[in-house]
């Protein structure tokens, strides 16, 4: 399930990854986004799905 079903990852979503990529506890993230914690967590999850979604689509079939 993703927050935003159009295809554009939003910013939000896109500094939730990273800063808990970074270390940043999820009640680090919510503050510094301004949401909650759940919220910082889903952000996090759709701009994964997202990316690997459109990693798996620009694969070059080998076999």
């Amino acid at each position: 399930m993703s927050i935003h079903p159009d295809l554009s990852s939003t910013d939000d979503e896109r500094d939730a990854f990273h800063l808990h990529n970074s270390g940043l506890t999820w009640a680090q993230i919510a503050s510094e986004i301004g949401c909650t914690e759940g919220t910082a967590q889903a952000f996090a999850t759709a701009y994964r799905q997202r990316t690997d979604a459109a990693a798996a689509q620009s694969q070059i079939t080998l076999f």
